[in-house]
């Protein structure tokens, strides 16, 4: 009996593990990148704001390259294009990330040079 238990429990755990997996990979979408606004101009709340939703988008971008990494795992066998697709979609986040964190700070060095 306590046999049987445990391998209810063991399949219980392992269903939860696909579906949270599932759900992961069916919210898979690449986040926007969010706008900068001009250090010259700016008040200091804007760009307090600018900093939070970077950090915010960069949260958000590694969540987007975690689900395609987990993408990766769970679907080996995809075609070429597909994988290409993501492999670029990947590479652009990346890029992204680190395009809008450069933004930010410049704008930020701008705004306290003020």
């Amino acid at each position: 009996m306590k046999l049987h238990n445990k391998a209810i429990g063991m399949a219980a755990l392992l269903l939860l593990q696909v579906v949270g997996l599932s759900q992961v990979i069916a919210d898979c979408k690449e986040p926007p990148m969010p706008v900068v606004p001009d250090g010259s101009t700016a008040d200091k709340q804007t760009m307090l704001e600018a900093y939070r939703e970077m950090r915010n988008y960069q949260a958000r971008a590694q969540s987007f390259l975690d689900c395609i990494d987990a993408l990766k795992v769970s679907e080996p066998d995809v075609d070429v294009e597909i994988l290409l697709e993501r492999l670029n979609a990947y590479n652009r986040t990346v890029e992204n990330m680190d395009s809008v964190s450069r933004k930010v700070h410049a704008e930020l060095d701008t705004f306290n040079t003020r």
